[in-house]
């Protein structure tokens, strides 16, 4: 398999340019936004995107991942990457649905799409059903097999940990094990299984809030299932291409398959020390969630846009971002808004889901976050830096 990653790119290597081509979804994921109409659709142009792929080059980026929303169903999806890969961009990430990826992806890899990032929470389709409001369950499927055969690079599942879906691990790293082991795949396929936690619109609503409650599972509950399986088996972050320092991995038992694991609730929201240029579909860009009033490169000019994102990176870089912002978190109470711009309702700070927390899952995410909260963040900059 090959390995890529932004440590063996030229320029900024440490440095992962993160675009949200759209604010629009084809889906209402049940813990991710409200039922009904999507408002506020946030989408630039083609012209404007090259424009800050280009500015990013020049500044020192070499890879790219595309988020959304979900970036393909934007019609020119494949004309992005094939800019970026003009340009001169080694890596082009996406993550995605599923849902139209194996039926464009021959174009996107002869475009320049390298590595994919798949949504998938379930191997059952009534449940995915329920989840996601939507019937596409074999073309997510097969979207992640398509990946896995065709790309020469780690291909992983990105999966909502739930009470209703946790028993289901056994049969998820059976399923990445028997593709890894296929004679026909080209990839390798990793698990990372992220704990459902407040980070989405949906959970700004009566509705979403009351799902979260029902459905949380804390860290601890997620590596006994694991266990089940097999032994786990640290790995080191750094010996896994991707652009979130805060996963833990493992391989699981003799089974070969990577998983990974994000708790951010029950470890209290820990900066993980990332080096991301993050631009949201409404042109916002940071170089770190928690700043505040950050501009918008749409409707600058090249030279504009250039100079901004300069700025941003060497802000990050100078060190004053720990000066401004020395307690940083990963979290923002207006859930999703990089993403979505605003939807659900009105900003929740971390404190009021801490708060609605069902008992007895409250007193071990109270003790972890007291008892290490400061220290994971200080090894998670130490291993990102």
């Amino acid at each position: 398999m090959l390995v890529m990653d932004n440590r063996y790119a030229p320029g900024r290597r440490k440095w992962n340019l993160r675009i949200g081509l759209t604010s629009r979804c084809n889906i209402r994921c049940k813990y991710c936004l409200p039922a009904g109409v999507q408002e506020n659709i946030n989408q630039t142009s083609l012209g404007e995107l090259t424009e800050v792929l280009r500015a990013s080059f020049e500044v020192g980026l070499r890879r790219v991942h595309y988020t959304g929303g979900e970036p393909t169903v934007r019609r020119d999806f494949i004309d992005i990457l094939q800019a970026a890969k003009d340009i001169g961009y080694t890596q082009q990430v996406i993550t995605t649905n599923g849902y139209r990826l194996h039926r464009i992806l021959d174009r996107a890899v002869n475009a320049g799409l390298t590595r994919a990032v798949v949504s998938l929470d379930t191997l059952d389709s009534q449940q995915n059903f329920f989840i996601t409001r939507a019937e596409f369950f074999d073309d997510t499927v097969r979207s992640i097999k398509e990946c896995v055969r065709t790309l020469p690079t780690l291909t992983k599942i990105s999966c909502v940990t739930m009470k209703s879906t946790l028993g289901e691990l056994p049969r998820l790293v059976a399923f990445a094990r028997e593709l890894n082991e296929h004679p026909s795949s080209r990839g390798q396929l990793a698990i990372k299984l992220n704990q459902f936690f407040p980070s989405n619109p949906a959970q700004l609503t009566d509705e979403g809030e009351e799902f979260w409650t029902d459905q949380f599972v804390d860290e601890e509950a997620i590596l006994k299932e694991l266990r089940r399986i097999g032994p786990l088996n640290p790995v080191p972050r750094q010996d896994v291409e991707g652009d979130n320092p805060s996963y833990n991995y493992f391989r699981v038992g003799d089974t070969g398959v990577l998983v990974a694991v994000l708790a951010m609730f029950s470890w209290g929201y820990p900066c993980g020390g990332c080096w991301k240029l993050r631009i949201s579909p409404d042109g916002t860009i940071t170089s770190c969630v928690n700043q505040t009033d950050p501009p918008s490169l749409w409707g600058m000019s090249y030279e504009e846009k250039l100079s901004t994102i300069t700025r941003m990176v060497e802000y990050r870089e100078s060190g004053q971002i720990d000066k401004d912002y020395p307690d940083r978190r990963h979290y923002r109470p207006q859930l999703g808004d990089l993403r979505f711009a605003r939807a659900g309702g009105a900003p929740k700070p971390m404190v009021h889901f801490q708060t609605i927390m069902p008992r007895p899952d409250i007193s071990s995410v109270r003790d972890r976050q007291q008892s290490g909260f400061r220290g994971d963040i200080a090894d998670r900059r130490s291993h990102t830096s």
